[in-house]
């Protein structure tokens, strides 16, 4: 479970500070786990069309609340 204060930080954060962070996550992670290639090509893609289109995806509000009510 990620700390209230970790969230806070991230919640702080600009979103090009938000894609630094995903870039050192990624880069944490078992070599097993990190993504393909391709699926990194999508991954660029995606983050590239949320550069530009700001309406895509979610806040992370809205993600933590999404998260919370699959839950129930």
């Amino acid at each position: 479970m990620v700390s209230a204060e970790v969230l806070a930080s991230v919640d702080a954060m600009t979103v090009d500070e938000r894609f630094e962070l995903i870039g050192y996550i990624e880069q944490s992670l078992e070599p097993e786990l990190v993504p393909t290639a391709e699926q990194h090509g999508m991954i660029q893609g995606r983050l590239a069309d949320m550069k530009v289109t700001r309406s895509l995806g979610l806040t992370l509000d809205e993600a933590k609340a999404a998260i919370r009510s699959s839950r129930l």
